[in-house]
């Protein structure tokens, strides 16, 4: 008797499966659809999984594979990882707002405030609370988002928790459970899973089981796992040596621990965060100890001695004092290094520095270098011919000045310059020597179009009519010698303008 053609078929395949059975009798895991980064899926079971990846057994032909993480579907594969507890919740941080604070010696302090006095106001961190005199904050407290563990202690951070959550049900256990995960407490994260598993067998059954027995292998690890947090937590502080020698001495302190790899990452994390702060402490402070510096030489009574000191030496004394104050950041910084950085900046906002007053002393083709000269219109009325012969004649007049001041000695140019700088305000001369360092050390990128503002005093003509006969004077009469006389403003000494650079 002929069996019909299905019966036949499914004979097969069930001999095909109780082979593939037999042949994988080994593996222990259940067995499962397997989705593939490229679309397909397999069936079969997973015999053995590490951080690197996984063995599969097919079901249908019983062969064993060995897969790496990335051959998985994404989804797959993050399934498959947070279930075999390879997907570390400790890299999901619990984050809290905190206020900033930097102080006038340039230290920075994150925590929050729990008190004022007249005095101080004292700031809750994770080492306690700390009093910071107000006349040592340099500026408002801003408010910030930060890891949990920078203001409260593991302790603390369970108690807050506990209070909320629901002991008496699986669910609650499971959630504490999770969040002791999360702020690195494994023996209260292992109890709660324990709980979690005794309430309710069922609950979550494969995730409890997983998180049981990650929480329990770091718990025995708990010494190493605070190692590598205190790196962490060094670098969130800016104390970057200290972070990096500390992940450096991990493997002599643990030399047969796993989380050697880690401590390798965290060193390598630690070293392009103290290269990105450094590079944009290193931006801040060019800028600030330029204008200190600049302040600071203000004070030079001598005009020439500020030129000699602007050839070159402010430069260095600049980078030398940049260079010092990094170090506070870091031991490794040196010229090189700050130099390195400061010219690989990001250059985004221009700043602006005016030589004021004193834009005279530049010298004029120094001083109008990249003015743009409007062209001359044909006067359309009397009142603009007026203007214009008006004009032409203070040009003639500033001309005549001018080749007056070249015929004068050198010793005669010297000494009214260094007149005129003694009696510039303090302020003044600290914005002239910043222009001047800015726009001529090579230090700054300039643009290249300098912005002119007219001369408060003249206008822009670069000249003062002063009138001789009285006030009364008709307007018909300006320019005669009987009535007016037009001289050199003496605040532009004939330019007109004040100049003013932009750089960065």
């Amino acid at each position: 008797m002929k069996r019909p053609i299905w019966i036949l078929i499914l004979a097969a395949t069930l001999g095909v499966f109780l082979a593939s059975l037999a042949s994988a009798q080994d593996v222990s895991a259940e067995t499962r659809m397997l989705r593939l980064r490229d679309g397909t899926f397999q069936w079969g079971a997973i015999a053995a999984h590490d951080p690197e990846g996984l063995v599969f057994v097919r079901l249908d032909t019983g062969g064993r594979a060995r897969l790496a993480w990335s051959f998985l579907h994404p989804e797959e594969e993050l399934e498959l990882k947070t279930r075999f507890g390879y997907i570390d919740l400790t890299g999901d941080e619990i984050l809290v707002e905190a206020e900033r604070i930097v102080t006038t010696d340039g230290l920075e302090l994150v925590g929050r405030i729990v008190d004022r006095t007249p005095d101080s106001i004292v700031v809750k961190t994770n080492t306690g609370t700390i009093p910071v005199p107000k006349n040592r904050i340099s500026a408002a407290p801003t408010l910030v988002r930060v890891n949990a563990l920078d203001v409260w202690t593991r302790s603390e951070l369970y108690a807050q928790q506990q209070a909320t959550a629901d002991l008496t049900t699986a669910a609650g256990n499971y959630e504490l459970a999770r969040f002791c995960e999360r702020i690195l407490d494994f023996a209260r994260a292992a109890e709660h899973y324990k709980k979690t598993a005794e309430l309710d067998p069922k609950f979550q059954k494969d995730d409890v089981a997983a998180g049981l027995a990650r929480a329990t292998e770091k718990a025995a690890r708990q010494d190493q796992i605070d190692w590598l947090a205190d790196v962490d937590d060094l670098v969130g502080r800016k104390k970057f040596d200290e972070a990096l020698a500390r992940a450096e001495a991990f493997a002599a302190k643990f030399p047969d621990s796993p989380l050697i790899p880690d401590a390798k990452k965290k060193k390598d994390r630690a070293t392009k965060a103290r290269e990105r702060f450094l590079a944009e402490r290193v931006m801040q402070l060019w800028f600030q100890k330029s204008a200190n510096i600049a302040r600071n030489k203000s004070s030079e009574p001598s005009f020439e001695a500020t030129l000699a000191y602007l050839d070159g030496q402010m430069q260095k004394d600049v980078l030398d004092a940049v260079t010092k104050a990094a170090q506070a950041i870091t031991k490794d910084a040196n010229n090189d290094v700050v130099r390195r950085l400061w010219n690989g900046r990001r250059k985004e906002r221009w700043q602006r520095s005016s030589y004021g007053l004193g834009t005279w002393l530049l010298g004029k083709d120094a001083a109008l270098k990249g003015e743009q000269k409007e062209e001359a219109k044909p006067p359309a009325t009397a009142a603009d011919k007026e203007r214009a012969d008006l004009e032409k004649k203070l040009q003639r007049f500033l001309q005549n000045q001018e080749m007056a001041r070249k015929s004068k000695s050198s010793a005669d140019q010297k000494d009214e310059r260094e007149v005129a700088w003694k009696e510039l305000p303090g302020v003044a001369r600290a914005g002239w020597i910043l222009s001047y360092y800015a726009e001529n050390s090579g230090d700054f990128e300039v643009m290249s179009k300098p912005l002119f503002g007219a001369c408060r005093e003249c206008g822009g003509t670069g000249t003062r009519l002063l009138s001789i006969a009285g006030a009364n004077v008709a307007r018909s009469e300006i320019g005669k010698a009987s009535n007016e006389q037009v001289i050199e403003c003496p605040t532009c000494h004939g330019l007109g303008v004040v100049r003013r650079i932009s750089y960065r």
